[in-house]
């Protein structure tokens, strides 16, 4: 006779209540609604920093948004994005190991454009620019190093939250952050002696 609990402990912090816990099927479909509209960009955003190209970003992101439905039950109220986020690096890491190289793939990022203010032709080129710079930096960075790097420095999320997301030892995280960040700085400057 299994039942899910409504209350879980997760390990971390205490007691979490499951996101899919004792609701009915409007509610549990309002959920997924919601979970979809909260984190889309996010996601896609993500993706694209982990090195897919656009369609592969979106194509990933409906791969992942599936899976998270699928198991909304698991997901713990408050922890959706770390729940999406290792689904995603999973997903990415397929879909990178299926294809030829990541350098063939690799793209300008354009992750900014759903913003709804209108910035300046001059803004554009610098963000633009920018963006491609941190592209090409990322792309310097191993598999394992630029996920924990994205996740620490862009999505700001804790290390142990991190730890969770790649079912990765602190330690192995901390250690990979420390090198993802020596050398992007590395890349980062010389491209910018680089530049005129």
């Amino acid at each position: 006779m299994a039942s899910s609990p409504a209350i879980v402990d997760d390990g971390t912090h205490g007691s979490l209540a499951l996101a899919g816990d004792h609701l009915d099927a409007d509610e549990l479909e309002q959920r997924k609604v919601a979970l979809i509209r909260a984190h889309l960009t996010s996601v896609w955003a993500f993706l694209r920093r982990l090195g897919l190209s656009p369609a592969d970003a979106e194509d990933a992101g409906q791969e992942v948004f599936l899976t998270a439905v699928s198991k909304m039950s698991a997901i713990y109220e408050g922890h959706e994005k770390r729940f999406l986020f290792g689904i995603a690096v999973r997903v990415a890491s397929r879909r990178r190991r299926s294809a030829k190289s990541f350098a063939s793939r690799a793209v300008d990022l354009d992750v900014d454009t759903c913003e709804g203010a209108d910035p300046t032709s001059e803004e554009l080129a610098l963000r633009r620019e920018a963006l491609a710079m941190l592209d090409r930096a990322l792309a310097t960075l191993s598999e394992e190093m630029r996920t924990v790097f994205i996740l620490y420095e862009l999505e700001e999320m804790t290390m142990p939250e991190i730890a969770t997301v790649l079912d990765t030892p602190i330690g192995t995280v901390a250690s990979r952050l420390r090198r993802a960040r020596e050398q992007f700085q590395k890349a980062t400057r010389r491209m910018q002696t680089r530049q005129p």
